[in-house]
């Protein structure tokens, strides 16, 4: 589990985020479950799109560029939506109301525990 830091607002996003580069897990991501905990994340990198298909709830997403900047941002998106963001190479979801609850904007920087200032490559 790995901590999200918005260094520029001075707020966390996430206690508890998991790192995803496999390609099941970024195509899985939060397809069939119930609901995210407060403070969860899910971290996909490297990938510029995301799809809705089969999650429940909506969800905050955060576009991330390689130096972790954030290049783009969407607010409560539903089910059964597609998105991606030029410019990304990494995308966060978390929970709804994440964005506004840390004030989180397109040029604020984030660090991810022991990846600060980077991001991961598939493994």
């Amino acid at each position: 589990m790995i901590q999200v830091a918005n260094l520029t607002r001075g707020t966390l996003l996430a206690e508890r985020a998991v790192l995803g580069t496999s390609f099941g897990l970024k195509l899985r991501g939060l397809m069939f479950r119930r609901e995210f905990a407060p403070f969860d994340a899910l971290w996909l990198a490297p990938t510029a799109e995301i799809h809705m298909f089969w999650v429940r709830f909506p969800i905050d997403l955060v576009w991330l560029d390689g130096e972790l900047r954030v290049v783009g941002a969407v607010e409560a998106i539903r089910p059964w939506r597609l998105a991606r963001c030029r410019g990304a190479e990494s995308v966060l979801e978390a929970p709804v109301e994440t964005l506004q609850r840390t004030q989180t904007q397109v040029g604020d920087a984030l660090a991810f525990g022991a990846f600060a200032g980077r991001v991961p490559r598939a493994g």
